[in-house]
């Protein structure tokens, strides 16, 4: 379990126009975005700065599996 904390739910996927899909949130954290499952687990985190929501939405499919 990573202690991702839950700030804002829903708040950086709205921010950034993206819907993830039921069980993932995003978390903004200063300059990252960390994506987590429902039971605050840690996924992966990107940097705000270059990312590319295609591959946040690949790392959901990868974890799905």
């Amino acid at each position: 379990m990573c202690g991702c904390m839950l700030v804002e739910r829903g708040s950086a996927e709205e921010r950034h126009g993206f819907k993830l899909p039921f069980g993932y949130y995003l978390e903004h954290d200063s300059d990252l975005l960390i994506l987590c499952r429902s039971d605050s687990s840690f996924v992966a985190a990107f940097r705000t700065v270059d990312v590319d929501f295609f591959e946040v939405e690949l790392k959901v499919w990868e974890d799905a599996d």
